[in-house]
């Protein structure tokens, strides 16, 4: 299911015309085309000075170091050969040339993030093994059972199929009339 963002009317964040922003823009439709002429401008200088560092490249083009950093971290200059344009990881600082973190960073926070919910699915005795270690059924029984305790208002720590076999116990269904 697709989120819908509506219009809105704004002021563009370059010019401060207004426009109507219907996917979430920042800047109005013409800036964003001046924008990109002006990323284009920047590739072509960077293609035809190979080896140029990020003051070279504001000093020659006008631009600031923001513009540039924005425009590594949108990935355009991953096809650029030979090339120095590099930022800062936000977590170590080592350069990268594309994203927010470094790949190092990036398999710390993954691995970090997992440790957590393990933890948090054992304290919260949702089961008495991590949910890396679950298999599919394992993890959507513990999730339907969640939902059923949430819909019913139990706390419960039976597994669905012995919700079913306790349901059908109550009923009578499946037991044999003597």
């Amino acid at each position: 299911m697709a989120l819908k963002i509506p219009n809105k009317l704004k002021n563009c964040a370059n010019c401060g015309k207004m426009f109507v922003s219907s996917r979430g823009e920042k800047i109005c439709r013409d800036c964003s085309i001046k924008e990109e002429e002006k990323e284009m401008a920047v590739l072509d200088y960077v293609r035809e000075h190979q080896g140029s560092s990020i003051s070279e490249v504001m000093e020659a083009m006008g631009v600031t170091d923001r513009f540039i950093k924005n425009m590594i971290s949108k990935g355009l200059f991953a096809n650029v050969e030979r090339t120095d344009l590099y930022y800062p990881c936000q977590s170590c600082g080592k350069p990268i040339r594309n994203g927010t973190y470094c790949s190092d960073c990036l398999s710390k926070l993954r691995n970090e993030t997992k440790k957590m919910a393990d933890q948090m699915s054992i304290k919260l005795g949702l089961s008495n093994k991590p949910i890396s270690q679950m298999s599919t059924i394992e993890r959507l029984n513990m999730q339907a059972e969640r939902e059923f305790a949430r819909e019913n208002n139990v706390k419960s720590q039976k597994s669905m199929y012995e919700r079913i076999v306790n349901k059908r116990d109550n009923r009578g269904i499946g037991t044999k009339k003597k």
